[in-house]
């Protein structure tokens, strides 16, 4: 292990977060170790204008960090794994995935109150999103829901809705948690209706192949069972092959030996809603997995 390790993130509020909790889980593990966090400025941070899915995709997120860890100006790099797409560069790996603090989208009401379910939400109101995702899911359980574009970090995102412009704000529950603004949420949907991204609350640590030298130190953070669950959601998006031009929810649990997958999506546009659900032993999941992904990706296509 070097004595001074590099950890890449962005520099928002939230990835300098996440990177921070896994420096603090990484110096439980291994005395005497010096972490410097690297904060990186990403395409999709320079550019909070445009819709994701005009920009490229997720992958605007990442791709400056990961090409700080191939020329070796980071060792690793931590990041949402709802940020990771489906082509990391091949000299690259996943060595660790931390357990979600919560799978769920949230909404931050500007008026204050609580309410138990999407139904509860008042007539008509505005809720900021540019998650085409969170688009299809709010548009299939309540059509009168006003939906905004928005970008920006957590704090400025909140802001804005805030100042009056829209009446309620969807996040990750995850992120705000890690925040500590968790008492701030109105409303938590309930993950088996409202289907989380692939990778939802998930953080992961990347590092270079070549870097065996830190595969004992940073895969004491893996998590064996969140890594089988992701790898899982991670297949059918690899599988599909298709950016996220589309939106897609995927939410794998496991119940004993069975694993249950809950998978949504629609066209471009959102013009469908398209819902399915698989089960299978450890064993049995790997074909049905492809199955599905097939099948999504022919409904697309056609």
């Amino acid at each position: 292990m070097p004595k001074t390790l590099r950890i890449g993130t962005r520099k928002s509020q939230l990835a300098l977060k996440q990177a921070n909790m896994i420096a603090e889980l990484l110096r439980n593990h291994v005395s005497d170790l010096t972490i410097d966090i690297v904060g990186i400025t990403t395409e999709g941070d320079q550019n909070q204008h445009q819709p994701l899915h005009e920009l490229g995709g997720k992958s605007v997120f990442i791709k400056s960090i990961e090409q700080a860890l191939l020329k070796g100006e980071i060792d690793c790099a931590v990041h949402c794994l709802k940020d990771v797409t489906s082509d990391l560069h091949n000299d690259t790996e996943l060595i660790a995935y931390r357990p979600a603090e919560s799978v769920s989208d949230c909404i931050i009401m500007t008026n204050g109150h609580s309410y138990k379910s999407l139904a509860d939400l008042p007539h008509g109101c505005s809720i900021a999103t540019s998650s085409l995702r969170r688009q299809l899911l709010l548009n299939h359980h309540r059509p009168d829901i006003v939906i905004k574009p928005i970008r920006g970090n957590v704090d400025t995102r909140i802001a804005n809705c805030q100042a009056g412009y829209a009446d309620g704000l969807m996040l990750a529950k995850a992120g705000l948690v890690r925040l500590e603004r968790d008492k701030e949420i109105s409303l938590v949907c309930d993950p088996s209706l409202f289907t989380p991204a692939p990778g939802q609350g998930v953080i992961v640590i990347q590092k270079n192949r070549s870097d065996t030298h830190l595969n004992t130190y940073l895969s004491i953070l893996n998590d064996e069972d969140q890594q089988v669950l992701s790898q899982y959601e991670q297949a059918i998006i690899v599988d599909i092959g298709l950016s996220c031009d589309y939106p897609l929810g995927v939410y794998a649990q496991k119940h004993n030996d069975e694993v249950v997958i809950n998978a949504c999506w629609s066209t471009k546009a959102c013009t469908t809603f398209n819902t399915q659900t698989i089960s299978g032993t450890t064993h049995s999941i790997t074909k049905k997995i492809t199955e599905l992904s097939n099948h999504i990706k022919k409904s697309l296509l056609s």
